[in-house]
């Protein structure tokens, strides 16, 4: 009996084998890719980008490098140490209100107010009580900071604009779409939880990512200059 022959053509191994490298290739310079850019916007050229961050001692600076503009930072007990932060960068920020429904709204607005100390930023503050289409309690406790706020800050709320008669004129909204929203109903834009800053390591890159929704001339006219 002959010996079996795996091989009928000799151009398979070779061919398999330039193909295998084709695939690693690619998956390089996909990954070179994603750690030099900054996860954007698709499909839309947005004048600023921003990020969420709760780190306490995490240096901001570098998130200018990565084309960052803003950042927005929870009211909580680690609120001041990222202010610092901030202070030492050309960042804008807004601060972020996580509201919760089945809690005081009075009580919890007392407690940001407290933390806070009158330094919001120059960013809308932010109420969001993590859900992009808040239950009836959410939406009650929002409306109710929002009206204890507009009055003498840019509010935005984590709301469909579908509700905006529950909010005080003049309050802006977070839009949560996957593509890009309308310039007229929203304000900034929570366009991936799943972010990445270039050259940024500490952070991950599962990172809540804002866009402001309009120009760069608007955006500097409110909010400051944009990252170099």
């Amino acid at each position: 009996m002959g010996q079996k022959k795996h091989f009928q053509h000799p151009a398979t191994l070779p061919a398999l084998l330039i193909l295998l490298a084709a695939i690693i290739s690619l998956l390089a310079y996909g990954l070179y890719n994603y750690t030099s850019q900054t996860t954007l916007p698709k499909g839309a050229s947005q004048s600023a980008v921003g990020l969420k961050v709760s780190q306490a001692d995490f240096d901001l600076s570098r998130l200018e490098k990565g084309g960052l503009s803003f950042v927005y930072l929870p009211v909580d007990q680690n609120f001041a140490a990222r202010r610092e932060q901030v202070a030492k960068t050309k960042l804008a920020y807004g601060s972020i209100i996580e509201v919760q429904g089945e809690k005081n709204a009075a009580k919890q607005l007392s407690r940001a107010k407290r933390l806070a100390a009158g330094h919001w930023g120059a960013l809308p503050i932010l109420l969001d009580s993590g859900q992009d289409d808040p239950s009836a309690a959410n939406l009650t406790a929002m409306s109710k900071m929002a009206y204890s706020l507009v009055k003498s800050h840019e509010i935005m709320v984590n709301a469909p604009v579908k509700y905006k008669k529950l909010f005080p004129a003049g309050c802006k909204f977070l839009a949560t779409s996957a593509s890009a929203p309308s310039k007229l109903d929203y304000c900034f834009w929570r366009y991936t939880e799943k972010g990445h800053v270039a050259g940024v390591s500490g952070i991950g890159c599962k990172n809540v990512m804002y866009a402001y929704i309009g120009t760069s001339q608007q955006y500097k006219e409110k909010y400051g200059q944009l990252a170099q």
